[in-house]
């Protein structure tokens, strides 16, 4: 397909409040009109278009001379939508077609699946984590915090936990049915496992001063737990509740994520401010990955690659990847505070927050398209998340 530069390009659509913020090179797509022959419900119409977008495969277009028609019925049934989706091409001939019915609160999550299992069978590109659901906390007063399940655009809200500071949600496992969290309400700190199915809580671990779970291994978990008045990276055993100290600086090593098999990395202030290090599970050496920027507070891992957000000088942060082997680094975004990245299941696409101002948006950046979208939070602030 023919290329065009992009340095940078800000465009605001006007359904469901998506931003997308281009850059580097992009190719032209082909054009897709998508239409419906029944009465249209405006908040699924505004969804199933973002999810055409994002999967960055379709340019959405109002002419009749596009390269490309997805018609779709979505029709109300008792307590559920029955969707059929048609994709023909230009000659009107049909390229794909399915039948899905999901429950009306999950109207969302309807779309996104039509759309993921769309372009995956037509051998596109796999957008399966669009069906996941995201775990975040969301600041709504001072002191106090929910944990909300979510989907990728926000347009699926449900309040699972709230009443105190409960921070640092991470999913105990693929299968989404329990998460870990932090309470922060009371004087001793507590981690939690929650079970999202009965809504029942079992206590990890207890402590003073910080205490987070920041990764999950097998029956293995990677916690944040203050020693000696500073916090240090723990390895934590699930079945045991066994805890195996693994820094022992004098001063702050935070939020570590295993990488491989035998070593983690994580954030420490050893280069005097936060910067991101590694070190072996069973080594206490523990050497500098990032030489780039002066605070360097928040990343993730996939395989050998690494993703953070880094402070520039002009007060906003960048998000940047890199790989543990050489020394290259990508610049992924241009402008504004970018934070907390977390990688997809695949690699291939990577979920953020965005803060303006007073309000924060989640952000999802496909990294082979140079492309990014916003999705504002309307109510609170996003602190945490994780899918």
């Amino acid at each position: 397909m023919k290329k065009f530069l992009l340095v940078f390009l800000l465009n605001s659509f006007l359904f469901a409040d998506l931003i997308m913020d281009v850059v580097g090179e992009q190719e032209v797509l082909p054009k897709i009109q998508i239409l419906t022959n029944t009465q249209a419900n405006a908040e699924f119409d505004n969804i199933l278009r973002n999810d055409v977008l994002v999967s960055a495969i379709f340019d959405i277009s109002t002419d009749s001379n596009a390269d490309y028609f997805l018609y779709y019925s979505l029709k109300d049934s008792d307590d559920k939508y029955d969707l059929e989706l048609t994709l023909k091409d230009a000659k009107l001939q049909t390229k794909y077609y399915t039948k899905l019915k999901y429950p009306k609160d999950m109207y969302a999550f309807l779309s996104h699946k039509a759309i993921s299992n769309m372009v995956k069978e037509l051998n596109l590109t796999n957008v399966d984590w669009m069906n996941k659901k995201i775990l975040l906390t969301r600041k709504v007063a001072a002191k106090q915090s929910q944990i909300v399940l979510a989907d990728y655009t926000l347009s699926y809200q449900k309040v699972i936990l709230q009443g105190g500071l409960n921070l640092f949600a991470k999913w105990a496992d693929d299968e989404e049915k329990a998460f870990y969290y932090s309470d922060y309400s009371q004087d001793e700190l507590k981690i939690y496992k929650y079970n999202i199915a009965n809504n029942t809580k079992n206590l990890i671990v207890s402590g003073n001063g910080m205490l987070a779970l920041s990764d999950v291994k097998a029956d293995k978990a990677l916690i944040t737990m203050t020693n000696s008045d500073q916090p240090d990276v723990f390895l934590f055993d699930l079945n045991t509740k066994n805890a195996k100290r693994l820094t022992s600086y004098k001063g702050i090593d935070v939020g570590a994520k295993f990488i491989g098999d035998n070593s983690f990395v994580f954030i420490s202030d050893r280069s005097s401010y936060p910067n991101i290090y590694m070190q072996a599970l069973n080594s206490n050496n523990a050497s500098q990955l990032v030489y780039h920027g002066k605070n360097n507070s928040a990343f993730d891992v996939f395989n050998e690659y690494v993703v953070y957000s880094s402070r520039e000088s002009e007060g906003d942060f960048n998000l940047y990847l890199m790989s543990v082997n050489n020394q290259f680094v990508r610049q992924l975004t241009l402008n504004g505070r970018n934070i907390f990245p977390i990688f997809s299941k695949d690699g291939e696409t990577i979920m953020f927050i965005k803060l303006l101002g007073n309000q924060s948006s989640l952000g999802i950046l496909r990294l082979k398209e140079n492309k990014v979208f916003h999705f504002p939070l309307k109510i609170g602030k996003i602190s945490t998340l994780d899918w």
